[in-house]
């Protein structure tokens, strides 16, 4: 046997150049096989796209403006901003109920031919792209067969968008009329209570005004209350719409804990004031007057807090205004984008003739190689197959 010299890269480029005919002529057969192909049996389909931004609303209608007017009142609660809320809008459009509106409304179970709804959902969730851009903007794609049915497409999720994101936002106004309108009631009726209590008491013990330093005790011990008491009907508030570990909820429970501590001081005659009676030396009786007198406030001031609260909710819950803007409206597509026909008959024809070559090289190293191994298969091969004749 000689020596096994093994082969160079020129020996691979002699077998390829001596097939050069045969591999010109299959390589532009599988192209143009290739390119129609995908041009009659891959249908066309086109994109449609709406640019969209978000509204900013005020989901408790403009409360900061309304709360401005308490100016004896220290009270804020921060606008409960509809806009930039994307992520919703994702959940929303990618939804189940949204989606099955879709196949339902374009009639795409019939179109994708799938045996399932689940795959139908699945194939139209790949057609539809949703998501932010570095703008700040919010972007919808929809791929269909026709231009007219990726704008009609992208009209309907639009659309639904906007209805849904008003129901959401009526839905949450109706929670928080409940909560101020529950809130409201109790205070009404307390009040009430309150105002009798002070007449009877009146009547009882024949006081009607207290001397004017435990008047002036009284004041600002009742300012005092009126301010713990707004405090923690805002807290409360904030509470609902917030959740505990919120920072403004943070920063109003510890309003709540210093107006408690002043409170107990003037109570009990420590904080430090020679002009202030403590409420504990008051005689019995004007200390009674004194306290029916004090709910009176009191009750007085939650319920001036809480009824512009209250209205306001019973009017944000009858609005339906726009929860998004559309900046870009869709249009109809100028020239298909799906599929890539030039780019899919490159593919496929480089991995045909990939194969071939190899095909063909590994033929001629088998017939002309003088690499032992290969000579002791081709033995076998042939004896093999002399013996089976």
């Amino acid at each position: 046997m000689s020596e096994y010299r093994g082969l160079d890269f020129l020996d691979y480029v002699i077998i390829i150049v001596k097939h050069k005919v045969l591999l010109i002529t299959l390589g532009i057969f599988v192209l143009v096989s290739s390119y129609l192909s995908v041009r009659f049996f891959i249908d066309e389909e086109f994109d449609s796209e709406a640019l969209i931004v978000s509204v900013e609303s005020d989901q408790l209608g403009g409360l900061s403006s309304l709360l401005s007017s308490f100016s004896d009142l220290p009270i804020g609660i921060p606008g409960i901003s509809g806009g930039g809320d994307y992520d919703m809008f994702t959940t929303i459009i990618y939804s189940r109920t949204n989606l099955r509106n879709l196949v339902d409304e374009f009639g795409l179970f019939e179109e994708y031919g799938h045996e399932t709804m689940m795959e139908t959902l699945k194939e139209l969730t790949s057609k539809i792209i949703a998501g932010d851009t570095k703008e700040g903007a919010y972007q919808i794609v929809v791929r269909s067969t026709s231009p007219q049915k990726s704008v009609d497409m992208v009209n309907y999720i639009v659309k639904n968008l906007n209805t849904t994101m008003i129901e959401l936002n009526i839905a949450k106004s109706r929670e928080n009329r409940l909560f101020l309108e529950k809130r409201y009631n109790e205070i009404k009726e307390k009040l009430k209570d309150v105002e009798d209590s002070l007449v009877i008491y009146q009547n009882e013990s024949g006081i009607l005004l207290a001397e004017d330093q435990a008047k002036s005790s009284f004041e600002v011990y009742s300012q005092l209350e009126a301010e713990l008491a707004a405090k923690q009907i805002e807290s409360s508030v904030m509470i609902k719409l917030y959740g505990e570990e919120s920072p403004n909820v943070t920063g109003i429970k510890l309003s709540v804990e210093e107006l408690e501590k002043k409170l107990a001081d003037l109570k009990s005659g420590k904080d430090g004031s020679q002009l202030l009676l403590s409420l504990n030396n008051l005689p019995e009786k004007t200390m009674q007057y004194l306290r029916h007198f004090r709910d009176v406030t009191i009750y007085n001031k939650m319920l001036e807090f809480i009824i512009p609260l209250y209205e306001q909710s019973k009017l944000e819950e009858q609005k339906q205004m726009p929860m998004l803007q559309v900046i870009d409206e869709p249009v109809l597509a100028e020239k298909k984008s799906y599929p890539p026909r030039t780019l899919f008959a490159l593919i496929f024809t480089s991995v045909i003739m990939f194969f071939v070559i190899a095909y063909i090289i590994s033929r001629e190293v088998l017939i002309h190689s003088d690499n032992p191994k290969v000579q002791e298969i081709k033995e076998n091969f042939s004896l093999r197959k002399s013996k089976k004749a």
